[in-house]
């Protein structure tokens, strides 16, 4: 069907991510029982998709160009590094600077892989839990006021007389304490979560997730994360949005994911990656950010109203009779459950079912008839 695609896409198998989720998903056998962490649907030259016609394919790009988005589905077993991800200046800037110092685009010790900024939008589909953006200072200053170990005593005191600039200056101060100091630091939470639990119950959310990313990334400063960044749940169908510039880590749970085509990721930590503190501090917004949660208001078709022009994502359910299809530029369709038909006046029919995605090339969506009982994501 000309202008409608069904697509095959690039898994990646990322250690965070998950051995079950996505193969269940797509049904597909996990024979080797690695973590599948995202599939990318898009133009993006590290994982692009590729277009069936017929019994051949061809890369999605020799059809569409370039997309402007990456559409993703992402499964995270463990946490995501702390990151941030540059605005299109920075990446520009960034991207030429590590050119010059001739590091290989392939190497593990790159932050910037193309020039393209990376506002990103992620939906659960699953109960999902995420750290994004920081908490206001006032906050920040009470947390490490329960959280009574004495490195973090001192680190406290930053927010008596540094103003404004006083999250910048804690979290240098946190990246840079000693080894003896993060070993303290270890052992005071093994010793005490439970007591500080049972006195704040309050925030036993965060003092439990301290203790979950100690476990997993013992003596790294950015396991105390929960106590400067907001801790957000997502239950299935809500959405936040993520600009440059905030600090941020996916921490369990899945999701669909859009983005401006790119994969620049600054990182600080909760990772056995490269990490770039340096270039983290420029990147970084320090001023308080806690982001909007968007929740679908009609279940039959809702647009989230991500602020860039770079994407747009919807959600869709419908209940058997013909549907409208939404996006008014080229976009990819992603089927989450039951089945949906795409029909041209004229055309074979294609079918997407469960785990399945199909393109729609620009102008191709005002002719379409979508019918079927379904539920599904479109990015455009």
């Amino acid at each position: 069907m000309e202008g409608v695609y069904k697509l095959h896409n690039k898994i990646m198998r990322y250690d965070w991510g998950s051995t079950r989720y996505i193969p269940e998903f797509l049904g597909a056998e996990n024979r080797d029982s690695k973590p599948y962490a995202e599939l990318w649907m898009g133009t993006h030259p590290k994982g692009e998709s590729r277009a069936l016609l017929g019994k051949d394919e061809k890369p999605l790009s020799q059809i569409s160009g370039g997309l402007p988005f990456l559409f993703k589905l992402l499964a995270a077993e463990k946490p995501l590094s702390i990151q941030v991800h540059p605005d299109k200046a920075q990446a520009e800037a960034g991207y030429a600077r590590e050119n010059t110092e001739n590091i290989p685009l392939d190497s593990p010790e790159r932050c910037y892989k193309d020039k393209n900024h990376k506002p990103e939008i992620l939906c659960a589909l699953t109960p999902f839990r995420a750290l994004c953006g920081f908490r206001e200072p006032r906050l920040i200053k009470h947390l490490l006021e329960i959280f009574s170990s004495p490195p973090v005593k001192k680190l406290r005191q930053i927010f008596d007389s540094a103003g404004n600039d006083a999250p910048r200056l804690f979290l240098r101060s946190l990246f840079n304490l000693s080894n003896s100091d993060l070993i303290e630091i270890s052992e005071f939470i093994k010793k005490n979560i439970q007591g500080l639990k049972n006195e704040y119950k309050e925030y036993s959310r965060e003092l439990d997730l301290i203790k979950y990313l100690e476990e997993i990334f013992p003596c790294d400063p950015s396991a105390l994360s929960p106590l400067y960044l907001n801790v957000i749940d997502l239950p299935p169908g809500e959405a936040v949005f993520l600009p440059a510039g905030i600090l941020h880590s996916y921490i369990h749970g899945a999701g669909v994911e859009v983005m401006a085509s790119s994969d620049n990721v600054i990182r600080g930590g909760l990772t056995s990656k490269h990490i770039d503190h340096a270039e983290l501090f420029r990147v970084s917004k320090f001023a308080p950010f806690k982001p909007d949660i968007y929740k679908p208001q009609n279940h039959s078709l809702y647009k989230y109203p991500a602020p860039v022009k770079d994407f747009t994502l919807y959600c869709m359910n419908n209940g058997g009779g013909e549907a409208a299809f939404p996006a008014s530029r080229a976009a990819i369709f992603f089927c989450t459950g039951g089945s949906a038909c795409f029909c041209l006046a004229g055309s074979e029919k294609i079918t997407a079912q469960k785990g399945e995605s199909v393109f729609i090339a620009e102008n191709s969506g005002g002719n379409l008839r979508l019918s079927g009982m379904f539920s599904a994501y479109v990015a455009e």
